[in-house]
């Protein structure tokens, strides 16, 4: 290696490294920020991710990710981090690290790229490397530092599509490493292995992973072009892939849209399939807009109030979002050999969406989204900036690039510092979008914990009246009236009825969503677990409210049963609830057996019987079953002793859905 070359080596590797250091700079102010929604459900306030350095609590973890939200990867690093201290500065230093690593990957990946998509551009098949070299700096660089990253980044349950990104980062990279190999005839087999296995990997932090084909495919539409050393190799994957796209539409036709767009599995929405993939004509540029414009203050976090499209004319702005998206692709298929980057740009955009903006009963709008997404928007502004400088032949490009990103790091230090600050962020947040119910909550938590949950305190009287505001607005669950309720059980002096009757008015007439069941659950809990003084009979109506809209979910008929048992002393009551749950689980056996010994356990055997009759009625085959004969006859033997008694504390199972 020549002089010149070690030293523009040097010169290069410093441009990484710098890159890097303004990156975790920008973050730096957000670290000293706190937790946020999701946060607090899926590990800060879950007993389940507090590990400790014994195996049963971190297979009690995996049992409980694998039931729930299926993602143990992602789950096993909060753990860890509980493990090492649990400090809220650690959670997030652990996703700026994620986010840096990322950083790195962007890099090498935006440098193979451009080198390849530019030399199959006709006008730049003579363009240095070297200056590309820096154009990629350039991107990584952008893509790091853009204000949209703050909030994936410092909200640290989207750990999950940090990590997730990580794994299709490497995975793309070790395709790419195999494609190369191919097309000068080596054997590339154990790269492609490795491609498989990063993917299979990265499932398990977030399902987003799986988009890797959908990448690779892109890849092979623009600058790979299915090219190979032997024909044969060729012809291969452009067989492989046209099986893969026509299995996608038979996977997507033949089981999602049957599964996941049926008016059950959006039941717990206000809004239908038909209407969520409507909104997202209008969702996909609105995220180009941030990508193109991140100012701090459009960037609401929360999104809770958007409204829905019924139609495409309502609004009408539902239709020119979807001409646009049509246009976009559109240009992305006439430019993909004229400007390979520009239509691997587009693609990756729309690829990055393809699951979050499908008929899957999620949510509207996210920011964390566009993590993923972001690369290809700057992909494709990269190569139309080269290409304008290519044309015009000057160098006022490369002065305008820098002045962006320096806009968008002084952007990003600016939100980050907002992060840093708990209740300047929640301010700020409930600030911008006044109508968003779950900003308001956010307030208000955070003017009761500094007030000490004292009502004698000003800031006190402020977070109830947040939270009744919040109670008031149009797009608000029953949260507010849930945390209402809890301060009016502490505090003496705030009126629980009218508290309770607008908690039934929602649960009559808005859907049920998951902060339904958080909140019924948690009232629940507080009441039994807490010794909260939360008024049973009014939570029975509400349970029977929400069992009488939505009788198919177990969890609901297992906890109203609890609360029958042993807040209304109704075991009739109880025993047909219990019944319910075990009709609806599909395990009957394994559940009944589960049940019944939790049952057995709290001295309750009357309940076990009836659990161990249904099941025996639902499969006449468990009549000979000898667990559940001797766990009846435990049962029995309660009963005739008469020595039923309370339970100590409520520790019911946990059903799978």
């Amino acid at each position: 290696m020549s002089l010149a070359s070690s030293r523009y080596q040097v010169r290069y590797l410093l441009a990484l490294l710098v890159t890097l250091v303004l990156t975790a700079v920008a973050f730096w102010p957000a670290l000293s920020g706190g937790f946020i929604f999701d946060d607090y459900p899926i590990f800060a306030e879950n007993p389940v991710a507090h590990v400790t350095w014994n195996w049963q609590s971190w297979q009690a973890l995996w049992t409980w990710s694998h039931a729930n939200i299926q993602r143990p990867l992602a789950m096993f690093s909060y753990a860890l981090n509980y493990a090492l201290g649990g400090e809220t500065w650690g959670f997030k230093a652990v996703n700026l690290a994620l986010h840096l690593l990322n950083t790195v990957l962007v890099w090498l990946l935006s440098r193979r790229l451009l080198v390849t998509g530019w030399a199959l551009s006709s006008a730049n098949q003579n363009t240095p490397a070297r200056q590309i070299d820096f154009w990629a700096i350039g991107l990584t660089l952008a893509w790091a530092i853009h204000p949209l990253q703050v909030s994936t980044v410092m909200y640290v349950v989207q750990r999950m599509e940090l990590m997730g990104y990580t794994f299709t980062l490497l995975a793309l990279l070790a395709y790419w490493r195999a494609r190369r190999l191919q097309q000068m005839g080596q054997y590339a087999w154990p790269w492609l292995l490795l491609c498989g296995g990063l993917t299979l990997i990265g499932y398990y932090a977030k399902e987003t992973a799986v988009l890797v084909a959908g990448y690779a495919f892109l890849l092979e539409l623009t600058v790979l072009r299915f090219a190979a050393y032997r024909p044969a190799v060729s012809r291969a994957w452009k067989v492989a892939y046209a099986l893969a796209v026509i299995s996608a539409i038979a996977i997507f036709l033949g089981y999602l849209l049957p599964h996941y767009a049926t008016a059950s599995a959006y039941a717990d929405r206000g809004y239908s399939a038909w209407q969520r993939e409507l909104t997202q004509l209008r969702v996909l540029p609105m995220y180009l807009d941030w990508s193109l414009l991140p100012l701090p203050s459009r960037l609401y976090f929360y999104y809770d109030n958007y409204s829905v499209s019924t139609s495409l004319l309502d609004p009408i702005s539902t239709l020119l979002g979807g001409l646009f998206l049509i246009f976009l692709l559109s240009l992305a298929l006439w430019m993909r050999h004229r400007r390979p980057l520009l239509a691997l740009g587009i693609g990756w955009f729309f690829v990055a969406q393809t699951l979050t903006s499908s008929p899957l009963p999620l949510e509207l709008v996210f920011e964390h989204r566009n993590y993923p997404a972001l690369f290809g928007v700057l992909l494709a502004i990269t190569d139309l900036l080269w290409l304008i400088q290519s044309r015009l032949q000057s160098r006022l490009i490369v002065i305008i690039a820098p002045i962006l990103i320096l806009n968008l790091a002084v952007l990003t230090t600016l939100r980050a510092a907002t992060w840093g600050n708990p209740l300047l962020l929640s301010s700020t947040l409930a600030q911008n979008n006044p109508d968003s119910s779950r900003a308001a909550l956010d307030l208000a938590r955070h003017y009761i914990v500094i007030s000490g949950d004292d009502p004698q305190k000003p800031i006190y009287a402020l977070g109830i009246r947040e939270l009744q505001r919040a109670a008031a607005l149009p797009s608000s669950t029953i949260m507010p009236e849930d945390a209402l309720l809890i301060q009016a059980a502490n505090h003496p002096g705030l009126d629980s009825a009218p508290l309770w009757a607008s908690l039934e008015n929602k649960l009559r007439t808005r859907p049920l969503g998951p902060e339904t069941y958080l909140v019924l659950s948690g009232l629940l809990q507080a009441r039994f677990s807490s010794n909260v003084n939360i008024d049973v009979h009014q939570l029975a109506r509400a349970y029977a409210i929400a069992v009488a809209r939505d009788p198919s979910r177990i969890g609901l008929h297992v906890q109203y049963a609890e609360l029958a048992y042993r807040g209304l002393h109704d075991p009739a009551l109880a025993i047909d609830q219990w019944q319910q749950a075990v009709a609806l689980q599909k395990d009957s056996r394994g559940y009944s057996i589960e049940l019944t010994k939790y049952l057995i356990d709290n001295q309750r055997g009357q309940e076990a019987q009836a659990v161990i009759a249904k099941a025996q009625a639902l499969q006449p085959s468990l009549l000979k079953d000898p667990e559940l004969i001797d766990l009846y006859n435990k049962a029995k033997q309660q009963i005739d002793q008469t020595q039923a008694a309370q339970p100590s504390q409520l520790a019911y199972p946990h059903p799978s859905n």
